[in-house]
Formats: structure tokens, sequence, C-alpha cells
């Protein structure tokens, strides 16, 4: 007999390990009644390198913000208007979820007259933001979109006129900006405005079917009055784009008004409780004093003054661009919160280990926790400018105007960077949780359905990352004119110095772990491509200047992505310093750190071609990686457990605080199955199939 080759023991040896009775199966299937899970998470918070009370703090802003949300989230579970009924959220129709959520919305305005401590009425909407992405929604439209355009265009007179009704709900508005056609490309937009100087009145106009107003939140069914944007006509000349209070329905009977048709959107992909809709104007006749006057105006003469700078449009999506940080938030702590739970509870392996302990899985997810953590503390710092911006239009037009340019760049390139690499987070929650995830029970395939919108809605993500780009080599040329540039641009003012320098004074991985280093390097790539992509463009000249543009699109892009980041980790290594005499401080700067990283990482290939870093840079880059994302996998659980979302808000029961999630799970599923009686449609097509006589059938049972 000739002996067996080496190769062929290693493959029975194989076989057989495939074939052995695994740790897990001695776990569940003969000590079922001692399920790990509560113990695994139980020693995960036992390790904690923090206290996360007090990084729930650090996220809230301060002890009375927790206490505040957790008496609203009390709320929410007790108050029946407010909390499912009964059943599960994802088992809702779309006319259910509307009616529900429009029922939240009347109880929580209701609750918001009678809460006398602000802290706990915004905390309550907070909590119901979590609660439910749809009420967020429309929450979100009338409160930011709607009221936010009378604030920035309208007049303190058309304020005084409007405020107190948008408050309190008596008006309830949308925002009518994007077209069939033309999404939210402004200058393609074809909805006219047109004066009537016989009335003065305004005629509001859908001349073509490109021109229906499409996708606006609360359109479909609720909206009493909308800002529209319109092609402003007069005397038969276009004078740009403005925005006008239109009313859609009559507020005593919900029905639509004269020359007013909405519909509805139907389907989505989520957010039903949002209605998604469209509006079509036909010659609807509106006063002059409709028209929001704050930067262009119309005189009861008929004379008009011109927005002083065409970008003022445009002043209303920059908040809503900024909301992307709080949204991802809400979204994102809700799937890391599932992923890193069901990680630490599920075992799996030769040596039964946690699935959370393989690099493959907590490299792919210990990033989106930092990232979180970086949402939430730059979002107070873009806020806080964005409010003192918002203030000078009010109080200063000129430094108003000065600051809306870098305002907007960087609001376009957040909006894109953030929110793809959001969505990437998000497919790897989902793929973290094997095929559990594919449950509408387990709320991540929901979550992804919810936060799709983001990279299109409001803006093309595409579309944006090129604004940014454009700003960028605008800022360029101002500083090679001269000019003093500020904000997210700064560094453009010592470009020639930055570019002095071509290869990385990197020695060791030490380097890395240095904020001011890591923004050098990024500095400098931005430096770099901005006047490579500025040369060519410039060269190209008017005439080729669009085919140049296309020709470099994608380097435009990673331009715009590559400042993003820079200016990302800036603003959150501001803002961690308000918080450097707190306890968790080290874990705010770690998780900086392990970003900082993944920012290099991310963009290695551009340092790599131009020789800024060579290949054994690129080594210690990616090492120090997995050394990063390894080191904060041990806290990993307290740091989604410090975002303190209950589990009636989660809606996952692989995601449960206390670990035991198979029983819920099973409880869940078998809990929405209604009957296990066979279906009627089993007795009309299953049974006549598996009923169906056997060929020879007929010859046993002849009778002859």
């Amino acid at each position: 007999m000739e002996p067996t080759s080496p190769s062929a023991v290693a493959r029975l040896a194989a076989v057989q390990n495939h074939l052995s009775i695994q740790p897990c199966f001695h776990r569940h299937a003969i000590h079922n009644d001692k399920p790990t899970g509560p113990a695994d998470l139980a020693r995960e918070r036992a390790n904690a390198s923090f206290k996360v009370e007090d990084m729930t703090e650090v996220i809230l802003r301060g002890k009375e913000n927790v206490e505040a949300m957790s008496l609203a989230y009390q709320m929410i579970q007790r108050d029946p208007d407010l909390r499912m009924r009964e059943g599960h959220h994802y088992d809702l129709t779309r006319a259910e979820d509307r009616e529900q959520t429009m029922r939240q919305i009347a109880r929580t305005i209701e609750l918001k007259k009678e809460i006398k401590d602000p802290r706990l009425r915004h905390a309550l909407f907070m909590a119901m933001a979590f609660y439910s992405e749809s009420y967020s929604m429309r929450m979100y439209v009338h409160d930011m979109l709607f009221k936010q355009a009378l604030m920035l265009f309208g007049t303190a007179e058309q304020q005084d006129k409007w405020m107190d009704d948008i408050e309190n709900w008596r008006v309830i508005g949308c925002f009518a900006m994007t077209e069939m056609g033309h999404s939210s490309n402004l200058r393609g937009l074809e909805t006219t405005s047109t004066y009537d100087r016989t009335t003065n009145e305004f005629i509001i106009h859908s001349p073509t079917l490109t021109a229906t107003k499409w996708w606006i939140g609360m359109s479909g069914e609720t909206a009493t009055h909308t800002v529209a944007i319109c092609q402003t006509v007069i005397d038969g000349e276009n004078h740009g784009i403005n925005w006008f209070i239109v009313p859609l329905r009559d507020p005593k009977t919900g029905r639509l008004l004269p020359g007013v048709t909405c519909g509805d959107i139907g389907h989505k992909s989520s957010r039903q409780g949002l209605d998604n809709g469209w509006i079509q104007f036909t010659s609807v006749r509106i006063p002059r004093e409709n028209m929001l006057m704050k930067w262009a105006s119309m005189t009861s003469e008929g004379e008009f003054t011109p927005s002083p700078n065409p970008i003022l449009s445009y002043a209303t999506l920059i908040p809503e661009r900024f909301t992307i940080l709080g949204g991802s938030q809400v979204i994102l702590g809700h799937a890391l919160t599932i992923a890193v739970r069901y990680g630490a509870v599920r075992r799996q392996g030769n040596q039964d280990e946690q699935i959370l302990d393989y690099q493959t899985h907590y490299t792919s997810l210990m990033p989106g926790v930092a990232f979180i953590y970086m949402l939430n503390i730059v979002d107070r710092e873009l806020f806080d400018k964005w409010d003192e911006v918002a203030g000078f239009a009010q109080t200063d037009a000129g430094a108003f105007m000065r600051e809306i340019p870098d305002q907007h760049g960087v609001s376009a390139g957040f909006k894109g960077t953030l929110a793809w690499y959001a969505t990437e987070i998000l497919e790897s929650c989902r793929r973290a949780c094997g095929g559990h995830a594919y449950s509408s029970y387990n709320s991540i395939a929901g979550l992804i359905g919810d936060y799709g919108v983001v990279t299109t809605g409001g803006g093309d993500n595409v579309v944006l990352m090129q604004q940014s780009a454009r700003y960028l080599i605008t800022a360029l040329k101002w500083a090679q004119e001269g000019q003093e540039l500020v904000g997210s641009v700064s560094y453009f003012n010592n470009y020639k110095k930055i570019l002095s320098s071509s290869k990385t004074s990197f020695q060791d991985h030490r380097d890395l772990l240095s904020h001011e280093f890591v923004v050098d390097a990024l500095t400098w790539a931005c430096a770099k491509m901005t006047t490579e992509l500025a040369a060519i463009l410039t060269e190209a000249g008017k005439t080729n200047f669009d085919e140049a543009w296309n020709a470099n699109q994608t380097e435009l892009v990673r331009l715009a992505d590559v400042h993003a980041w820079r200016y990302f980790l800036i603003l959150y290594q501001r803002g961690i310093q308000r918080e450097k005499n707190t306890s968790v401080y080290p874990q705010l700067r770690q998780m900086g750190q392990l970003m900082s990283t993944f920012a290099i990482r991310k963009h290695l290939d551009l340092f790599l071609e131009e020789g800024y870093f060579d290949g054994s840079h690129a080594k210690l880059i990616r090492q120090l990686f997995l050394d990063q994302c390894k080191a904060l996998r041990k806290d990993a659980v307290p740091l989604i457990d410090a975002w303190a979302i209950p589990d009636f808000v989660i809606k996952a029961p692989i995601g449960k605080y206390d670990g035991n999630i198979y029983p819920a799970y099973f409880a869940t599923v078998t809990a929405a199955q209604k009957s296990f009686d066979p279906p009627a449609y089993w007795h009309k097509y299953a049974a006549p199939l598996v009923n169906a006589p056997r060929p020879g059938d007929e010859k046993k049972n002849c009778k002859c």
C-alpha cells in the first residue's frame, strides 16, 4: 500500500475538524439554560477603562441633559400617543405609519406647551428623534427647512407675521425646492413666479411636467404652506431664483386650494411615516408680501432689488447639510449599538471565541465607534460657528457675506465625505451581524433604508464635492492675489511654504499619534492637489474649461474628500479641548488618534503617488491602524453603552442591553406570526401541486 501524502493527511484533518463537535454545540445544545451573552456583556462592562456615565455626560453635554433625556425616554415609553401601541414598527402599513407619526407630532406639540423646563422640551424632541426616523424627518422639514428659510430670507416684519403660527403648528410647512427634472440644481429650476403689476401679486406656475416639485416632505398629505423657490420673472425678464410662501391646503378642511395639486410619492425604501409628495402650481396667485425679502425685495411700486450675492439663495441649505452630523449620530448610534453588542455575545470558532475578537470584525467596527464620537464633538463646533454667522444675517450683513462662502464650502464637503463614510459603516454593521441583520426585526436593514436618501437628498454628494473643490480652487486664487483667508482654507495663506517640502519627516509610528503631524500631512496633500488642479484648469481657459473639469472630476472629488477629513480632524481636536479636564479625555484623544490614522490610510495612495511617503511608511501606517483598532476594541461595549439608547428605542432583540438575545429574538418573530394555520393561498396553489396524481396512479385505482 502506498504511503499517504502529507497534503492528503492535511485535507483529512481539515475535514475531521469541520465534522467534529464544536464548543458552541456543547454550550447551546447541552447547556442552553446558561446563555453566555449576559455574562459576556457584564465582563465587557466590568473591564471598561472609563466610567460610562462620565462619557454619556460628554455626549449629551452635561449631567442635567442626561437626566432630562432619561426622563424623556420614560415619557415616551409610558405615553400611548408617543410609543408603539401594539405590534412591531416594521409591520406597520404605510397608512398606519403616517397616522402614528402625526399622532406623535400632535402629542409632542401638546406636551411642549405644558412642559416648563426648556431642557426637558429639547430632550423630548431628541428622544423622539432617536425613537422614530419618520417623526424626526417630519419635524425637521417643518422646524429646520421651512422655519429656517423664513429666518434667513424673511424680513423682521415677515417673521413677526408668520413665526408664532409656525412655532405652534397653526401653519404646517414644507420646503419646495427640488423638481422632477432638476433635483436640487437651482439654476435649472423651472417653476416661475411672475409679478403682476395690476394686482400687486406674484403668479406661481409649473410650466412643464419636469417643473413638478418632487420629493417634498410633508406635501403629500399634511402641509398647509410651503416655501417654494422659483425663477422670478418681472416684466418678461428673469431675475433669478427667490423664495415665496405659498398656501397649499385649507387649514379647516385639509383640501387643496385652487390651482394647487399635491400628490403622494408612494412607497419608498424607508421612512414610510413621512409623506413625501409632489406639487404642481397652476397660476396660483399670492400677495407680493409673500416673497421673502430680506436680501432681494419688491416694493409696492413694483421696483425690484436683487440679492447682493446669488450664493445667498443657497444659505438655507448650509444648516441643512450640517444636520447630517446629528442625523448620522442617531442612525449610527443605533446600528453600532446592535452590531457591537451582537459581536460581543455571538461566539463561534475552535475556541468558541467572541466574534468581536476577530481582527476582521473589530477593524470593521471600531473606526465607526470612533467616528460617531467625532460627529458628536464636531457637531457642536459647527453649529456654534453657524449660529454666529446666522446671527450676522440679522445684525451685520457685511460679516454674513464674508463668512457665507467658507460655510458653504465646508457644508458641501462635510455632507459628501461624512455621509459617504456613514453608509460604509452601516454596511459594515449589517455584515457584522450576519444573516440576522437581514431581518427587519433587528433594525439594521431599516436603518440602512432610512439613511439611504442622505447621499443624494439635499444635494447629490458628487455634485457637492465638486462645489467644495471649486471653492478650494477659488480660495487658492484669492490667496495668490494677496487676500488674507480665514476658516477652513486659511492654510492657503502659506501655500508656498507648505509646498517647499515634498517628503515627510515621518520617523516612526509615534509621529502619527501627533495631531499636528497628521494635519500637516493632509494640509500638504490639499495644497499640492489644489495647485496642480488649478494650473490644469487655468491652462484650459474658458473655452475648454468644462472639458478640463470633467477630465479631472474624480481628482476634484478626491481633493474635496482630503480637505474635508483634514478640517474634520481639526474641529474634533478643537472640540475635545473643552473636555480636557474630564475623566474621559484620554478615550476621546485615543479615538481621535485612530481616526487620524484612518484618514491617512484612506488617502495612502495619494501620498505614495506623490512620493511623500514610501513603502516602509505605508507598512507602519497599516500596522498602527490594526493596533489602534485592537486597543479600542477593549472598550467597545462601554463606548456604545455611553450613548444610552434604551432597548425599546433600538427595537432590535440581537442588540439587547442584557445580552440575552436569542429568547428575545425568537419571541419577536413568533409574536409577529398571527396564525400557524396554513395560509389561504396554500389551498389554492400549493395543495393542487402536492396532491397531483403520480404516473400510474390511474391504473392502481382502476376498478375494472
